[in-house]
Order: structure tokens, then C-alpha cells, then sequence
């Protein structure tokens, strides 16, 4: 502390005085971390806050964003962490959690209570010469205006409180079970639950432990095994469903307070913790008084608390084994910020992308000189903050003997080096920006991991039509490009042998179902069904501990069939005078891309819209070729089926299409009638998708209710249309082109495209997604495609087919079908709502590393048969 400031620093000071104020609790202040980076105030460096932006900044950047934005002041925050013994409750034992919840004396105990914590601050001035002076605080020679503000900064909850959602606390999720107002009890019979646990017992295994009572039946019954083989003997659940699924609510006796317990109900519209507001009386019914029941088991919170703990989540997926300890560069975890696994193991999959690697690295300096002034709410500055965090070595904390254990250095404790907060990686602002205002992934629960893959992708090319060109050349195509691909139907009339391609559908991610028939091993798993069920009717106990039951074994290539097979519809044939025939569709592969994402169908809606897992081994091969799928042209011996009818045929054609009005599915134009659409334009949408359901007719809708034509009646609507509709190559409209530039293609490309497709906006989109060489046109090309005037002449069998017929060049599909795994992201649990996702990764050098939240070891058994998410690279 100094009594006295030199004049010429306090004159830099007091000319700040316009620029700041006093934080109020509104205010956005990134007083926790550094918003271009990771540092912190645990940084070595520390962390400097503009007092005016209230953006923290590391020692790194911070005087790049003064000279940027002419502020002087900064405060410097310095944390420095040293552990201490752990906590111990007045018998001398160790304090465990007993709940998931942060920051309360029974659940995980937070930084302060592992760590004495020592806080220096100080008050940076940067002088005209550029020097910077630090001021320790606090210091009375600082004008008490300053003084207030910085006080305002260091008390304030800062983004970082704003951002973290409490997910651990599960006491305020549990809800009112809606059948506890009426539940049945039925007559006790003079039965009556001894208040002793000793004489607890499972009525169908005798097992001692983890044990329900079923508040309707009086039965009491042991809990479910879990999916890493605790739990019970499953016998409360058998008698719930023994006795026609009715009296769904049970209590762990193990659990009962005279504060409540832990409530369960097997109805498949919860199947989740509930509580009752009467359990009380409930279990008055069965002869237990609450108030003089001790607390003797384990509750769910502790057990879910104990298992996150001590139970090594990655030997769910290796076996048992032992894995060993990974760091470095391109190694890096990311912290679980709350039910953020999804979203880790996603990023840990994308960042592997050597173009993702090269965009937002490579050009890191670029994209932070022209970063906006509140670099937390630019996408590009985030994704090269986590870039540049996870394939460096700023964060990568060193490796120790022993892992997670507290050392002894030179005879003081010393804490394991990756617990340490300077070495920590959170991607909270990442996670923020990106799910603002989404209704699942702004919050902090579980979510679906390839629903956020493919949110992410689309939040990612919003945010690069403006991003790019401020650091790459104008006509860059957005990251998500190298995912994407396109799928075309192809229809085959049963009647006459014509053809028809369908419009093709722009796609992400290949889903695929597991047809759990096609298992190779059905009768094994069958058998032993059977065998574990003749036990359980025999309340058979004398067998010892059960090996794990076998699991079905679906091949890889039976899921490829099933998703590529022929299937019949009924469609309508303008050759058949507009009458609906049957034809056989297949979906093929129009385009093969750069990175393929595939999603095997490992949950689906069973019951009452409730999720059920196939818990299937699907084994899928590290090396995959998915040529043989690639879409085909016309066969030798096919014939293209006609769009138009000729003059001649046209009295024959209108015929037709009124009988075609009439013959429009009815519950599909009621259904796009009800949405605000005209009768005339709903028809033409059930006729033009072959009346195949209402989603599809509304996704033409989409595409289509700008026409001229669109609520003219259908026969109307196609007898308008001629040759002579179409635009010619000369005339392409200015604006079709700027909306196709937004896709981040230039001129030149679009007026190719829409030259290719006599100016349809959607088959143009469609063209320039589906060729690899699409920066290789030219002007030239564009010439060579008008040398007949004609454009691609409306061919429907696809892009290539059309500019071959005009003279130009033939483009055709994106590449061959040949891939390389590089990524599996799995999910572990029974849903994806729930449970745990890990990622696995191979490393450049041929070996696998899992990517465990902030956990990362090396691996020799990736679990290609459980995954959940398979990433793919084209060879």
C-alpha cells in the first residue's frame, strides 16, 4: 500500500474517469476468464479485467485489446492455489458427499474447501509510452471513485456464476408423481413391515440389500440391476409387472426418515425418482410410523454420487482395464460444466478435423485482430479459443505417478497437477453462445449428442456467412460443407419399368437402424432369456452370480442393407394417365462427403413414446466402402418416366389431372389446410410427394409456395407451365445469385449452378453441393455451358447428366465412397437423456485415445461395437 501516486500515473488515471462506472448485477463482467482464451485468474500470469469493457483478458492479449480499444486501466486479479488436508467430521473420518449438488455441507465440496486460496489484485495504469505501472491494492492514494469500481468488479458474481447451471442438485427436479394423490393400497390382511431392517428381506430372492417396498402390494422386492451390474435382484420390478403394471410406486425402506425417502415409480410415463406428499400415511398403512425410521441405506443421489466418484467410467468401455494417462497437445479435456459430456465428446470428435484444425488455429491472429468488441458473443474468437486450448500445450497439465491422488512433496501435500484450476479447459462461453436460446441445450441437462452434432453444425454456418471474409478469401464454403452430402430416391413404376429420380435431400449425418432380426446369435440370446426366466418363476437362488448375458450381434452391413433396401409405394405415373401404381423406391448416395458422420438407431420409441435402448453389439469396421450405394443413372434397359405430356397427349392430360384433384390424399391436404394453406396448394403438395405422408408434402410446401402458380388449381398449375417458362441462361436474375452467394459460394459458381438448372434455386443448391470441383469453375465454364442456349435442359437424372447434354464439363458426384474411422462417440445408459458419453479418437499415430470429460488415457480397445456416433474421413 502506497500513500502517494506519481502525478503523471494519477493524471492517466483521473482522465479514465468518463469511461468506467460501478458494475451493477446486470452487467455482463468476465471477471473469471479470459474471453479469447482460457486463462484465469489461476493463470501463472493472472487475469487483466478492463475496468471500462469489463472483458478479462490474459497476459497474452490483454494489451492488444488496450491499444484496440484505447483503455488504460485494467485490474489484475492473481490466485494462487495451495491444498490442504481434507476435510474431517468431528469423529476424525473423512467427509464424503452425500449428494450431487455444489457448495453445500453434504455435497461435493467446492475449490476453497480442497485449497487454501491466496488473492492478490492490483490496478494496471498504461502510460502514453506504453509502459504499464501496477498499483497493489488496495492502495488509499487511488481516487475513491476507481477504488468503488474495482471493488464492484472483485464482488461481482462475474459471467462465469451466470453461466454455470446448478444440474447436480437433483432434490429440486424430483416432481409430485401424479398417481401418489390416488394410489390404491390394497388390503394388509394384517401384514405388517417390521421396523426392524434386519428382518427385510426380497420376498423372490431373499437378498438383504437395496431393497422396495411397493407401497399398493406391501410386497417388498429388490432393486434392478444397473447397467454396470449393481443394483438388486430385480424382484420389485418382476412384481409390478406380475401383477399388470398397477400399483407402480415403491419406497427404498433403506431410506425412510421421518424427512421422507427415496420414491420410485415403474410407471413407463415416469420410471424416474417422484415423490409423495402422503408417504407418511402410506407406509402408516403397512405398519411403519416415519418419525421412528433411521436412516440405513445408501440413497439413489449417494449411490449415482459414490458411483461418479470412484467408479472409473472408462472401464465401461475397455473392460476393466487399467488406462494410462494422456497430455499434450491435441489431448486436452474439457471440463464437465454440468451434464456437458454430449457436448465434450462432440467437440472432441470435431476438433480432430485437420480442416477444422487449420481454419481456426492456423488463422488464429487474423480472426482475433478482427474480432468485435465483446469477443464472448463472436463464434470465430470461441472456436479458435477451445482450437488453440486444445491442440496446444498452454493447458496440457503435467502428468503424475499417481493420478487423482494427493502427492507428498519434500513433506507437505501437494495436489495432483491436472485438479489445479490454471490447467483447467471449460468451453462455458462456447456452450452459452451456441445454445442461447435454444430451448434443450441452453440449459444444463443430458441432451441427445447427435442432435447437438448437427445443431452445432448449423449454428456453426450461420455464424461463418459473416465470419468468414474476415479471415479467409470471400468464396471460403462453411466448415459444415465438409459433412454434408446428399441423398436421391429413385422410383421404379411396377407396371411400365420407367424411372424416376426424386429431389434430392441435403443430409449431415447417415442414420442408421439396427434390424435387431438380422442378429447373427438370436437363438443364443434367446435361450437364455428363457433359462433366466424359468429361474425366476422357481425363485431359483442356489445359482451363483450370473455371467453376463450374451447381447445380440447385429453385422454393420445388415444395418447398410436395411437403410439402402428396396421398399413399395404406390406413386402416379403420367404415363398411366395420372393413375397411382405401385413402384419400387431406394434412397442412394448422390454425393459421398469429405467427413461422414454415422448414427446408429441405438434408441427408440417404445411404450408410451418412452426411449428404449437396443443394447445390440453392432460391430462396425474400421475401413468402410459405401460405393456400391452411390446413386446410379438410367439403366441400359430403363426409360425415364415423362414429367410433361406432349401437345398431342395434352386433352388426355387435363383429363387426368382432374382426376388426379380428386384422387389427392385427403387427411394430407386437411392436415396443410389446418397450418393456413390454400386447398389448391395443399393438393398440389400431396400430389407432387405421391400423397406419402404430410411431412414430406409439407417440406415441398416450403419449397414451393412462392410459385406464381402455387394456388392455382393443380391442372391449371400444370398446364401453365411450358418450355417457354423456363428462363434463359442470359436472364438468370441477380438475386437468385446473392441468395446462392450465402451458401458462401462466389459469382461465378452460382451462375454455373443456375445456368446447370435453368434457374431452379433448389436444384442449383443441390448442384453446386454435390460436385468436389466446384472452386475449379470459371468463367469459362459458364461459357461452355450456354454454347446451345438451352442450359441443362431440365434433365432430372442429375446435374452431371445435364451439362454433359449442354457441352460443359462433366463435374459429377463428390468422389468415391471409401472411408476411415477416426472418431466414436459413445453413450452409456438407458436413454439419451441420462447416462454418460465418452469419446474415442485415433491419434495420428495409429493408436486410440478416450476422451473422458476432462480424463484422457490411451487405449487399445475402442469400442467399435458399442458406439453410438462413428466419425468418418474419405481416403
Amino acid at each position: 500500500m502506497s500513500d502517494k501516486i506519481a502525478p503523471e500515473v494519477l493524471s492517466v488515471i483521473r482522465g479514465e474517469f468518463s469511461k468506467v462506472r460501478v458494475p451493477s448485477s446486470h452487467d455482463k463482467c468476465y471477471k473469471d476468464e479470459c474471453t479469447v482464451s482460457f486463462d484465469s485468474p489461476f493463470s501463472d500470469t493472472g487475469l487483466y479485467v478492463n475496468i471500462s469493457s469489463l472483458q478479462g483478458y490474459g497476459a497474452e492479449y490483454w494489451r492488444a485489446d488496450a491499444q484496440k480499444t484505447g483503455n488504460k486501466l485494467y485490474l489484475h486479479e492473481l490466485w494462487t492455489q495451495t491444498p490442504k488436508p481434507k476435510a474431517a467430521d468431528d469423529t476424525g473420518n473423512d467427509v464424503a458427499p452425500k449428494k450431487l449438488a455444489i457448495g453445500t455441507s453434504d455435497g461435493f465440496s467446492a475449490m476453497e474447501s480442497q485449497y487454501d486460496l491466496k488473492k492478490e489484485y492490483a490496478l494496471m495504469v498504461i502510460m502514453p509510452s506504453g509502459e504499464a505501472v501496477s498499483l497493489p491494492l488496495p492502495d488509499k492514494a487511488i481516487p475513491e471513485f476507481i477504488t468503488n469500481v474495482l471493488t464492484g468488479i472483485i464482488s461481482h458474481d462475474g459471467m462465469k456464476s451466470k453461466m454455470q447451471v446448478d444440474t447436480w442438485s437433483a432434490d429440486s427436479e424430483i416432481k409430485e408423481s401424479k398417481y401418489a394423490a390416488s394410489l390404491v393400497q390394497l388390503d394388509s390382511h394384517g401384514k405388517k413391515i417390521s421396523s426392524d431392517p434386519k428382518k427385510w428381506a426380497c420376498e423372490m430372492s431373499g437378498a438383504t440389500d437395496n431393497l422396495w417396498l411397493n407401497l399398493s402390494t406391501g410386497y417388498i422386492g429388490g432393486g434392478r440391476k444397473n447397467w454396470d451390474g449393481t443394483g438388486g435382484s430385480g424382484g420389485a420390478l418382476m412384481h409390478y409387472e406380475e401383477t399388470g403394471k398397477h400399483y407402480p410406486l415403491c419406497v427404498k425402506l433403506g431410506t425412510v426418515t421421518a424427512h421422507g425417502g427415496d420414491i420410485w415409480s415403474y410407471a413407463s410415463d415416469e420410471d424416474c425418482l417422484v415423490n409423495d406428499s402422503n408417504l407418511a400415511s402410506h407406509l402408516s398403512h403397512w405398519g411403519i410410523d416415519i418419525q421412528r425410521m433411521e436412516k440405513t441405506d445408501s440413497s439413489m443421489a449417494e449411490l449415482e454420487v459414490n458411483l461418479n466418484m470412484k467408479y472409473d467410467w472408462a472401464k465401461i468401455m475397455e473392460g476393466g482395464a487399467e488406462l494410462v494417462p494422456l497430455s499434450g497437445p491435441g489431448l486436452v479435456g474439457l471440463r464437465n460444466i454440468g451434464s456437458s459430456c454430449y457436448m465434450n465428446s462432440v467437440l472432441q470428435a470435431f476438433i480432430a478435423v485437420p480442416q477444422v484444425q487449420e481454419r481456426y488455429l492456423a488463422h488464429r491472429a487474423a480472426i482475433l485482430a478482427t474480432s468485435p468488441a465483446v469477443p464472448s458473443d463472436d463464434f470465430a474468437v470461441q472456436m479458435s479459443k477451445l482450437a488453440d486450448a486444445m491442440l496446444t500445450d498452454k493447458y496440457c497439465a503435467p502428468l503424475v505417478a499417481d493420478a487423482g491422488k494427493i502427492q507428498v512433496q519434500d513433506g507437505e501435500a501437494a495436489a495432483d497437477t491436472s485438479t489445479l484450476e490454471k490447467y483447467v479447459v471449460a468451453p462455458r462461453m462456447l456452450k452459452h453462445l451456441v445454445g442461447k436460446g435454444h430451448p434443450e441445450f441452453s440449459g444444463g441437462r443430458q441432451q441427445d449428442a447427435a442432435e447437438y452434432f448437427q445443431y452445432f453444425l448449423d449454428q456453426m454456418s450461420r455464424a461463418e456467412r459473416t465470419a468468414l471474409p474476415r479471415f479467409l478469401s470471400a468464396d471460403a464454403l462453411p466448415t459444415s460443407s465438409l459433412f454434408e452430402f446428399h441423398t436421391q430416391g429413385k422410383l421404379k413404376c411396377g407396371t411400365t419399368g420407367q424411372v424416376k429420380f426424386l429431389k434430392a435431400a441435403s443430409n449431415n449425418m447417415l442414420e442408421l437402424r439396427i434390424p435387431t432380426e438380422a442378429a447373427i446369435n438370436r437363438d443364443e440370446v434367446e435361450r437364455h432369456e428363457e433359462t433366466k426366466d424359468a429361474k425366476r418363476s422357481k425363485l431359483d437362488t442356489s445359482v451363483e452370480k450370473e455371467k453376463e448375458a450374451p447381447k445380440l450381434e447385429v453385422p454393420f452391413a445388415a444395418c447398410l442393407v436395411t437403410a439402402f433396401a428396396d421398399e413399395r409405394v404406390d406413386f402416379h405415373n403420367p404415363s398411366l394417365g395420372g393413375a397411382a401404381g405401385p413402384c419400387v423406391c431406394n434412397t442412394r448416395l448422390r454425393s459421398f462427403p469429405q467427413y461422414l458422420m454415422i448414427k446408429l438407431g441405438r434408441y427408440t420409441m417404445g411404450d408410451n413414446w418412452v426411449q428404449v435402448k437396443i443394447d445390440a453389439r453392432v460391430p462396425v469396421p474400421e475401413v468402410l466402402d459405401l460405393t456400391a450405394y452411390a446413386r446410379e443413372g438410367l439403366g441400359a434397359d430403363e426409360q425415364e418416366m415423362p414429367e410433361a405430356t406432349s401437345d398431342a397427349q395434352a386433352p388426355a392430360a387435363a383429363a387426368a389431372a382432374a382426376t388426379v384433384v380428386a384422387e389427392a390424399d385427403a387427411a394430407i391436404v386437411a392436415q396443410l389446410m389446418s397450418m393456413g394453406f390454400s386447398e389448391n396448394g395443399s393438393k398440389r403438395a400431396a400430389l407432387a410427394t405421391g400423397n406419402s405422408d404430410a411431412e414430406v408434402a409439407l417440406n415441398w410446401v416450403f419449397a414451393h409456395m412462392e410459385d406464381p402458380d402455387f394456388n392455382d388449381p393443380p391442372a391449371a398449375a400444370g398446364a401453365s407451365r411450358g418450355a417457354d417458362a423456363a428462363p434463359t441462361p442470359a436472364g438468370i436474375s441477380p438475386d437468385l445469385i446473392e441468395m446462392l452467394m450465402n451458401y458462401g459460394f462466389n459469382e461465378v459458381q452460382c451462375t454455373a449452378a443456375l445456368t446447370a438448372t435453368n434457374s431452379d434455386m433448389e436444384r442449383a443448391a443441390d448442384w453446386l453441393f454435390s460436385h468436389e470441383n466446384v472452386a475449379g469453375i470459371t468463367a469459362e465454364t459458364v461459357a461452355a455451358m450456354n454454347i446451345d442456349g438451352s442450359g441443362s435442359g431440365g434433365s432430372s437424372g442429375g446435374a452431371s447428366a445435364a451439362a454433359g447434354a449442354s457441352g460443359a464439363p462433366d463435374f459429377g458426384a463428390a468422389g468415391g465412397g471409401q472411408y476411415e474411422l477416426l472418431s466414436i462417440i459413445s453413450h452409456i445408459g438407458r436413454n439419451t437423456d441420462h447416462g454418460h458419453y465418452v469419446c474415442h479418437r485415433k491419434l495420428r499415430t495409429g493408436e486410440w485415445a478416450l476422451f473422458n470429460d476432462d480424463k484422457v488415457a490411451q487405449t487399445g480397445k475402442p469400442p467399435l461395437e458399442h458406439g453410438f456416433m462413428y466419425l468418418f474421413r474419405k481416403k
